[in-house]
């Protein structure tokens, strides 16, 4: 009985150790690196686009030094692995990175193509035989001039062999140093590609239209209001588009096809200038110097030193120059970001709209920083992510500039207005009006026509003064500037010269009789009780009138001699309580 139960558990053991030994077997033999070659890719009508991602293999090769003949007979012996969805694989030095795939077309006249759907690489080529046997390779990449690649476009485009009902294998190799690779590979019926190339470059055609014409009117409002903001605009925004055609392929088709080695390094160039420009341009708008030293003083180390670490990656390119590049680059969003943060706090209306144009396309540029950090693939968002922001910001931006022009136009126009005016009267400073008055009398010398000149004397300002204090006899002034404000033209200036006296510049061609009703209608209105005066206060006006320019012609355009000429009349008038209007010359 013990022997036949030992017998039972013996043969039950080792079913069980059989069926382990079984389900562990595929497992096994998968983490040594032996897998099952996909099934051929069939392509027929029904398809128009298809990954390669789950359809391909690919295998490492870290000298580079594998050519294809090598690749092809050892094949099986080589640690081929399988090529799966935003795969980034980090080619360091001259490795190379080989991905195969097999193809079976259903028809002859199928027009298929293999794209790489993402530029700046270094070098891509396609390997496969033809019916005879013979190799046939294809090239593109940064190393190439656009002109010379298999298909010249945005990216690397390559045509497939159509052979009906025959499997034909493909073997791709690439190289891209420095920034981890994670391009997605995939088949298009040749349709469908220009379809969506039409689709692509019209989306594309449109932002870098719109910012051409933001460009120029950047250019236009930087001479018509001389604010530097947007000449800093102009240049950001310019260094931004060359930088987003470098990222696109854009550039290396239509602006530089015959340069190969621009074409290499255009996007480590420009894009990182992009970033100084905006570090730059986002100081000299918020200005933060007003809110803190510190934040000034970074903006002015951090852009040199950028540019200093451009200079080397661009000379003396480099894992450790890119890295530092990079970083550097993320230290300088951190500094813009604190920028808009102070400026936002500030409450401003523009700023904030300011801020919410640069905040696109600030969190847009850390794509290209995780990208480079292997952290994120590429794909849609981190290749599209800065145009999107980039059509974002513009409206956002023109608008928080020109708000921002504005309000500095007004203050400057106010600012100016104060250094000519009189704060008590509001009315011209003595300077200025000299000024106006000598250029009035030029003018009516040269086209022979006649000014009037009003210099009007508030007699009772001292006995105001004396009953009622400081406050009422300024209120007294105020009054009358008023007043005088009240009777003067659009085109006349009215001034104050003195503590207690006012003069008005009426510009020709006028009348004797124009002169005289506004001298009597001024002094009837001082006359008439005021509610800004104690009652029964009143304004004892007189006035002194000349026509100029004054027919003896002894005083020439020398203003401050009328203005004398004028003093002197008001000393006769005073003798003479009688009269409230003294006539020099007419």
């Amino acid at each position: 009985m013990d022997s036949m139960f030992l017998r039972r558990l013996r043969a039950a053991t080792g079913l069980l150790c059989l069926a382990l030994l079984c389900a562990t077997t595929p497992a096994a033999i998968g983490a040594a690196g032996t897998f099952a070659e996909p099934e051929p890719i069939v392509l027929g009508e029904r398809t128009a686009t298809l990954p390669l991602a789950g359809h391909s293999q690919q295998l490492i090769d870290p000298g580079g030094d594998l050519g294809i003949e090598e690749i092809e007979a050892d094949r099986h012996d080589l640690p081929w692995q399988p090529r799966g969805v935003g795969d980034r694989v980090r080619l360091d030095g001259s490795a190379a990175l080989w991905v195969r795939f097999d193809v079976r077309m259903q028809r002859v006249d199928a027009h298929w193509e293999l794209e790489l759907a993402r530029s700046g690489t270094d070098l891509i080529s396609l390997y496969h035989r033809d019916a005879q046997g013979r190799w046939r390779v294809q090239h593109a990449g940064d190393r190439l001039p656009v002109r010379d690649w298999a298909n010249p476009d945005r990216y690397p485009v390559f045509g497939l062999d159509a052979r009906a009902d025959e499997t034909v294998r493909y073997w791709v190799r690439i190289e891209h140093a420095r920034v981890p690779f994670s391009g997605e590979l995939r088949l298009h019926d040749h349709n469908h590609l220009r379809e969506e190339r039409i689709q692509q470059q019209f989306a594309l055609g449109a932002y870098f239209g719109m910012t051409t014409l933001l460009l120029l009117v950047a250019l236009v409002n930087t001479v018509v209001f001389r604010d530097a903001a947007f000449a800093a605009y102009a240049i950001y925004i310019g260094l931004l588009g060359l930088g987003l055609a470098a990222s696109l392929g854009v550039g290396g088709q239509f602006l530089w096809p015959g340069l190969a080695r621009w074409n290499q390094v255009a996007e480590f160039v420009l894009l990182p200038l992009m970033g100084v420009a905006a570090v730059l341009f986002v100081r000299q708008v918020l200005q933060p110097r007003r809110i803190g030293r510190t934040l000034d003083r970074l903006c002015l180390i951090l852009a040199p030193l950028w540019l200093a670490v451009v200079g080397w990656d661009l000379l003396l390119p480099s894992q450790a120059s890119l890295n530092t590049g990079t970083a550097v680059g993320a230290m300088a969003m951190a500094l813009v970001a604190a920028m808009l943060w102070a400026g936002w706090r500030s409450g401003e209306t523009w700023v904030r709209w300011f801020v919410l144009g640069i905040m696109p396309v600030l969190l847009a540029s850390a794509l290209p920083v995780m990208r480079n950090f292997n952290l994120i693939s590429s794909g849609l968002l981190s290749q599209y992510g800065m145009v999107f922001a980039a059509a974002l910001e513009a409206p956002l931006l023109i608008y928080a500039l020109l708000q921002r022009s504005q309000l500095l136009h007004e203050s400057q126009v106010r600012a100016r207005a104060l250094e000519r005016t009189e704060p008590l009267t509001g009315l011209t400073w003595r300077e200025h009006f000299l000024l106006r008055l000598h250029d009035s009398l030029v003018r009516a010398q040269r086209y022979g026509h006649q000014s009037a000149l009003m210099l009007v004397h508030l007699d009772n300002h001292a006995d105001i003064l004396g009953r009622h204090g400081r406050e009422v006899a300024d209120r007294a002034l105020v009054v009358t500037a008023s007043l005088l404000r009240s009777l003067a033209r659009d085109v006349d200036t009215a001034a104050r010269i003195d503590d207690d006296s006012l003069v008005l510049l009426m510009e020709g061609p006028i009348k004797e009789i124009q002169a005289l009703n506004t001298a009597t209608s001024l002094v009837a209105a001082g006359l008439r009780s005021s509610p800004r005066l104690p009652p029964g206060t009143v304004l004892r006006l007189q006035v002194v009138v000349a026509l100029l320019p004054d027919a003896r012609g002894d005083l020439g355009q020398d203003a401050n001699a009328h203005l004398e000429w004028m003093r002197q009349g008001m000393l006769t008038l005073g003798a003479d309580e009688r009269k409230a209007i003294l006539r020099l010359n007419f």
